[in-house]
């Protein structure tokens, strides 16, 4: 990658999926924290000159459009202090309901997504000594969400790829750190798509989806999320791993302290599984 000799003498931040939801939430806080931060967005929207997001347009499932992106920040900057690998789809419907290309296409945006921008700043981070990338999971990472077994399972990645390149690359000065949020006010269960239905899951989903909707409805602010990002971007010895919300401290807590049985049968009671299975 070409680079400039103007370096940047602001850290910079570069945060993918930042047009709305927590990815906004991120870069703003970011930029009050001080950043020069630049958003990503598939259709980013015209930003005036003295705005305090930069907008990059980005695909991140595709790798050409990745190093673009990456090259353009380099171009501007001279440096990537923080990624925020943000971008993210969901996708409602049973396992048998889900047809192959539309679960590629979850993992293709959610995690493989954030491989690809990885790989693009650790070789900038590496010559820098110096980096964080903040990935943002889930709290269905750890939690076997019925319904979402496409998301549940690139979450359930995230988490073992941050964790995993994090002992790669912390010689260098670089960490890696997963952020697992869990009910959070966004419109990503609004906006995913809805599997094809096939009898019997389509009405046994019905209360599970609906439930996680409602909750996502009154869930916690994104700057919530904001909040815990810029710690774990900026803090000198930061954790690897975070659950910004109650919902997520406590459902993980639960998960950890109850047997398997205990937490198997209390799950499937509070979504019904059991009664729509009849």
């Amino acid at each position: 990658m070409s680079q400039r000799d103007t370096r940047s003498p602001r850290a910079v931040a570069l945060v993918t999926g930042a047009s709305s939801g927590i990815g906004q939430a991120c870069a703003e806080e970011l930029a009050h924290a001080g950043l020069l931060v630049f958003g990503t967005s598939r259709h980013p929207q015209g930003a005036q000159a003295d705005a305090p997001i930069h907008m990059l347009k980005l695909d991140v499932r595709d790798d050409a459009s990745a190093a673009d992106c990456v090259e353009s920040v380099l171009s501007q900057t001279g440096r990537i202090d923080v990624l925020v690998n943000n971008a993210g789809v969901a996708l409602v419907g049973a396992l048998e309901e889900t047809a192959i290309d539309e679960f590629k296409n979850v993992l293709e945006t959610n995690l493989f997504g954030a491989v690809r921008m990885m790989r693009a700043v650790l070789p900038v981070m590496r010559r820098q000594r110096a980096g964080r990338i903040v990935n943002i999971g889930s709290m269905m990472g750890f939690l076997p969400m019925p319904y979402s077994s496409a998301y549940c399972a690139s979450k359930h990645a995230i988490l073992g790829l941050s964790e995993s390149v994090d002992h790669e690359v912390r010689g260098f000065g670089i960490r890696v750190i997963a952020i697992e949020p869990g009910f959070i006010r966004t419109d990503i269960v609004r906006r995913s798509p809805v599997a094809a239905p096939v009898e019997p899951y389509a009405a046994a989903r019905a209360f599970p989806v609906w439930d996680f909707r409602r909750h996502v409805e009154h869930g916690a602010d994104p700057a919530l999320v904001a909040h815990v990002v810029v710690k774990a971007a900026t803090a000198a010895r930061p954790r690897s791993l975070y659950l910004p919300d109650r919902y997520s401290r406590f459902l993980h807590f639960v998960r950890e302290v109850l047997p398997s049985g205990c937490f198997d049968f209390a799950f499937r009671r509070y979504f019904r599984l059991d009664e729509a299975a009849r």
